[in-house]
């Protein structure tokens, strides 16, 4: 293992991390949108630094593969936000709700939010 090899690691780290977080973040606004929530505009904004964020941390040779796991990471928090509110099963719906949660705070805790 070579002294350079730990560095990116740790940017490969980051760089997945705020992928995630920029995805998740951009189902909750989208999902606000849909139902009329008033946090839509704020988590507009949270999606803007997140991307701000990923941009700053994102080798351009990674573009492609950055931008698959953000959809990726949309996708299944869409997926969970949508059991979350709409799923016929309560304890389903109940642990849904509950990573959602979690998991958006996780990231809001990245830009020093709570």
């Amino acid at each position: 293992m070579t002294g350079l090899s730990v560095p990116a690691r740790a940017q490969d780290d980051l760089v997945l991390i705020f992928a995630g977080c920029t995805g998740r973040i951009s189902a909750e606004m989208e999902f606000a949108w849909l139902m009329g929530d008033v946090r839509a505009d704020a988590l507009q904004a949270q999606r803007q630094r997140f991307v701000s964020i990923l941009d700053a941390v994102m080798p351009t040779e990674r573009a492609r593969e950055t931008l698959n796991h953000r959809v990726e990471a949309k996708l299944a928090h869409s997926a969970m936000l949508t059991t979350a509110h709409f799923g016929t099963d309560a304890r389903l719906s109940r642990l849904a709700k509950q990573q959602t949660q979690l998991n958006v705070q996780t990231c809001r805790t990245l830009l020093l939010e709570s």
